[in-house]
């Protein structure tokens, strides 16, 4: 008992710090101070939900900057929103306003190709908006902010139900930032999704710079693009939950990005600090929870595409995050529909990132932009020499929980390779070995004990992954010593995956499996970015040889075009996948 006091003791005052710290950085941000953090909206979700907490003398550095205490969320909203003050023009656009002027400190440039009295800048922030706006509707399925028209006569809304966008000068390094409000009606998509009760709905609008000119490496119309897709997506986000974690909103935010401006590459100066810690968790804060967006790029391109985003946030409106954290409880229900887990996900992350590569060899490992991304993938913690005869370990104690590390093997010789928790369940640990073979096709095993015989590899990586669980960092051992012939996960390997024959095929491709225990075994086809298109076994087998055949077709009998596929056979503990090509 007094240890769990003494553990709630330190999460209060660490929770008190960060909110201290939050208040710190925006009173920092609105006094122009040039700080390195580019990112305020964060830290002003921390205050809009717990900043009647603060003490006297910081609410009241918050309140000269037009902060308002008197409603149950903290804002700069009341009588006159604080970001409205000295903007004397607005254009209404399909569902937005924005507000502007094109005199004093805050004006945006004058120039007006067409001569319609409507700055050019202001009609590129429109058609972005709409832009992203028509995309995360129509195209994603995702419901639109709340709209602000409830609010009472007391509190600005802007003149109008449009969703409001304020365009004026901000410090140095900030893109923008998204405003939270009021707690809304609880039913989104400006009042029109009476299916869904969204509990902790807040309403919020946008501030951007009134010129994004020399403010990185990327053009104005790229930073606007970025800005504009990351900042609006929050305003969506917490028209479903006002209380999800920040690291989820920040880590979908940012695969926002990706998704509508692809060509941009923004959040590529994220990840050099992501891989360079990978042990450091999935869900941590600060910089980290931007570079986090590559679990989201892993399983949309693997486990769901679009839609997955989309439930996850569904989800999240069920999960009361008010009350808990339910971030990984909404990936893992999202995941679940479409037979996966947020574990599963977690691991295939965690190969994915080692094996870092955009060719259709990497199979379900495979990211599309791999070849673009900054890394060539995460840090190495150790490297083995192993030696035949020759016992050794590896330990670590900086694993955090979601958190990933990753061991080298150099050998000539089969080595067998353990893994002990030294502080809890080995069930809370997962080991893979990554097999890369001469022919760049991949073998991973996951396992607690595992044999590898290098003949007829190429590279041995080991990852160990730190699954779902209460405890915040692992300690754990590795022990390497003498193996044997041929590699296995330290009991004879449970089936062997033939070559497929004909390959390339153009109508009919036959595989041969050979089961050596009773085991749950499930084949699948997947295509060249990681979808399943057709299953061709799921369920136990005896030990035996059977024979499967593929005809071309997906899950409906339709033909499928010419181009590289994989077969993949699963037992759960390990997994082989061969490609294969269909020309016709």
């Amino acid at each position: 008992m007094k240890a769990l006091i003494t553990f709630l003791l330190i999460c209060f005052v660490a929770r008190a710090q960060d909110l201290t710290q939050s208040a710190n950085m925006v009173i920092n941000a609105f006094n122009n101070d040039n700080i390195k953090n580019n990112h305020i909206t964060p830290y002003l979700l921390e205050i809009a939900r717990n900043g009647h907490q603060l003490d006297s003398n910081i609410k009241a550095k918050l309140e000269e900057l037009g902060f308002n205490f008197n409603q149950s969320l903290v804002s700069r909203g009341g009588a006159k929103r604080s970001e409205s003050v000295g903007l004397d023009k607005f254009y209404d656009s399909g569902n937005f306003r924005i507000h502007y002027t094109t005199i004093g400190r805050n004006a945006v440039s004058g120039a007006d190709n067409n001569a319609n009295n409507i700055p050019d800048y202001i009609e590129n922030v429109s058609n972005i908006l709409n832009f992203v706006a028509q995309n995360i509707r129509d195209e994603m399925g995702f419901f639109l902010p709340p709209g602000d028209g409830h609010y009472s006569n007391e509190y600005d809304n802007g003149g109008s139900n449009h969703f409001d966008i304020y365009v004026r000068q901000l410090s140095s390094n900030y893109y923008g930032y998204t405003q939270f409000e009021q707690y809304a009606q609880g039913n989104g998509d400006n009042e029109n999704t009476s299916e869904i009760i969204e509990k902790n709905a807040i309403t919020s609008y946008l501030t951007i710079r009134n010129s994004y000119v020399n403010f990185n490496q990327n053009s104005e119309i790229e930073n606007i693009q970025v800005t504009i897709a990351h900042e609006y997506f929050h305003s969506v986000q917490i028209g479903y939950d006002g209380w999800e974690k920040v690291w989820l909103l920040e880590a979908t935010a940012a695969w926002m990005e990706d998704k509508l401006f692809d060509d941009v590459n923004d959040i590529y100066q994220y990840m050099k600090d992501w891989f360079r810690y990978p042990y450091r968790s999935l869900d941590d804060n600060g910089n980290h929870h931007y570079g986090s967006f590559i679990f989201f790029e892993y399983i949309e391109q693997h486990m769901g595409g679009k839609d997955l985003i989309r439930k996850i946030f569904e989800f999240s409106v069920q999960n009361d995050s008010y009350k808990k954290d339910g971030s990984h409880l909404a990936i893992n229900k999202a995941l679940n529909q479409n037979g996966y887990t947020f574990k599963q996900a977690l691991n295939a992350m965690s190969v994915a990132n080692l094996i870092m590569s955009s060719e259709s060899s990497a199979g379900i490992y495979r990211y599309q932009d791999a070849s673009e991304y900054p890394v060539d993938g995460p840090t190495i913690y150790k490297t083995i020499n192993f030696q035949l005869g020759v016992q050794s370990f590896v330990e670590s104690t900086r694993l955090n929980r979601f958190g990933s590390q990753y061991v080298k093997i150099i050998s000539k010789d089969p080595i067998l390779v353990d893994l002990k928790n030294i502080n809890g369940s080995n069930e809370d640990l997962q080991l893979n070995a990554i097999l890369k073979k001469n022919d760049h096709s991949y073998l991973v095993i996951s396992n607690q004990s595992i044999n590898i015989d290098p003949t007829d590899l190429k590279s041995i990586h080991l990852s160990i992954v730190s699954k779902d669980t209460l405890n915040p960092d692992w300690s754990y051992r590795l022990t390497f010593k003498d193996g044997k012939s041929g590699t296995d996960a330290n009991l004879p390997i449970s089936f062997n995956l033939s070559n497929p024959y004909p390959n390339p095929f153009n109508t009919d491709i036959s595989l041969s499996i050979t089961v050596l225990e009773e085991i749950s075994l499930k084949i699948d086809i997947f295509n060249v970015v990681g979808r399943r298109i057709k299953t061709l076994h799921q369920g136990r087998l005896s030990p035996a040889n059977y024979k499967y055949r593929w005809n071309a077709k997906d899950e409906s009998g339709d033909f499928v075009g010419s181009g590289v596929y994989f077969i993949k056979a699963d037992d759960g503990s390990n997994q082989e996948w061969i490609p294969i090509t269909l020309v016709k």
